[in-house]
């Protein structure tokens, strides 16, 4: 191996407060990479040490599969969640990602990664109650901050010189969630996206934060499905801001109850991102005249007056996950230029 080796005492605080004087870490406590963890997760994968993941914006380092074995270890990813790190890692290199834009914008976006295949639990990523955060799951816990500590270590990703990032966000720190396939009534993401049940795939999408919805009023899934519409559609939406309808996705996470409801209704979810995208506009009247001139110029208003938020219907993702509590979704809203990657786990 070739990283650089650092010489510390025997003190987890220590090393804890090196990493912050130093800058390599994230403001959370740090594991100790040492030698033997990070060979453990390189056995791990079928990869040599010196092997390039990708180039990592925005001074484009170099992701060798040590290095990011470094990073996972200072996170405290188990081997056997590793390869996951190194999926993540393809898929938000991708040119499609748009990663140096998503590293170095004014606004709070990071990768946001969805599991799928058949070592969710045992990996302990996150599926039911507090998957997006309390859930205390080693895996969600791990790989997201793995990737995040890439980010910053190998691509220079730092807040207020490379990246302007205005407020940030607590996922900054890392989000990964699996979905819980066991209790959807559609096809899996990854199945959606022409995977097999059977494989592992990390699906990394550039998202602003964790919008939660909440009803206890509507009996009825299209109405209730017609507000979800409505409420991602919020005016001042990244999506509203792209130049082109057709850029990013909306990441919509229903809970098992819900999903279920809107299932009785729609039993293809493609029939789902159909009613979404036909329900997720608002009428131009809503925005002041300087900025209906704007959208107007940009051809994004119908013959009926009406501005909607995405183009095609695929721009909608189901993912079902979350508790069994029958009153919640949560939105992961687009940062709008970038588009979603999926990729199988290599071992």
């Amino acid at each position: 191996m070739t990283s650089r080796r650092l010489d510390v005492e025997d003190d987890s605080l220590g090393l804890y407060e090196r990493s912050l004087a130093e800058g390599w870490g994230d403001g959370l406590p740090v594991l100790p990479p040492t030698e033997q963890r990070v060979r453990d997760l390189l056995a791990a994968t079928p990869y040599y040490p010196d092997d390039v993941i990708c180039t990592l914006a925005p001074r484009n380092g170099v992701a060798t599969v040590e290095k990011a074995a470094v990073n996972a270890a200072l996170a405290g990813c188990e081997p056997e969640a590793f390869p996951l790190v190194i999926a993540a890692l393809e898929g938000i290199s991708a040119p499609e990602f748009n990663l140096f834009g998503l590293a170095t914008t004014t606004s709070s976006v990071i990768p946001m990664l969805i599991v799928n295949g058949p070592r969710r639990a045992a990996l302990q990523i996150d599926m039911a109650a507090g998957c997006m955060g309390g859930a205390a799951g080693r895996g969600s816990m791990t790989i997201g901050r793995a990737v995040c500590l890439c980010l910053r270590n190998i691509g220079g990703q730092r807040v207020g010189l490379t990246s302007k990032s205005v407020f940030g966000q607590p996922a900054r720190s890392g989000l990964c969630f699996a979905e819980w396939e066991e209790e959807s009534p559609w096809p899996s993401v990854a199945e959606q996206r022409g995977f097999r049940a059977v494989d592992e795939v990390v699906t990394v999408h550039g998202g602003k934060g964790t919008f939660p919805m909440a009803d206890i009023h509507n009996d009825d899934p299209r109405d209730l499905l017609t507000l979800v519409a409505k409420t991602v559609a919020f005016p001042l939406s990244n999506t509203f801001l792209a130049l082109h309808a057709s850029d990013g996705e909306i990441v919509l996470a229903f809970n098992p109850v819900w999903a279920r409801r809107f299932a009785a209704v729609f039993p293809d979810i493609a029939d789902v991102q159909q009613f979404l995208r036909d329900h997720a506009w608002q009428p131009i009247e809503l925005w002041p005249p300087g900025n209906q001139q704007i959208i107007e110029r940009q051809g994004r208003v119908d013959a009926a007056g009406r501005v909607h938020l995405v183009e095609r219907t695929d721009q909608f993702v189901i993912v079902v996950c979350g508790g069994k509590g029958s009153l919640h979704a949560v939105c992961l809203p687009s940062w709008g230029e970038s588009h979603l990657q999926s990729r199988a786990v290599n071992r």
